[in-house]
């Protein structure tokens, strides 16, 4: 079985696939990194989390999909 990932936009790398991770380079050198698994039906299924890395001070934040609830920390 071949499973497709149509996750890259323009001008995105794909830095590393490892065990159920893909961590694809932005073009403006940001990484997010995917997590990907299969269903009960065995179905490829991507998570709805993805980290991603950017520049920064070292905070770390996290935010719902929606922007509702942000957590920082220092």
């Amino acid at each position: 079985m071949q499973i497709k990932f149509g996750i890259l936009k323009k001008g995105d790398t794909v830095l590393n696939v490892w065990d159920n991770h893909i961590a694809v380079k932005k073009k403006n050198g940001d990484v997010e990194i995917y997590q990907f698994y299969l269903d009960d039906e065995g179905l490829p299924r991507l998570a709805e989390n993805t980290v991603l890395v950017t520049q920064g001070d070292g905070s770390i934040s996290a935010k719902a999909g929606d922007g509702s609830v942000e957590v920082m920390t220092f």
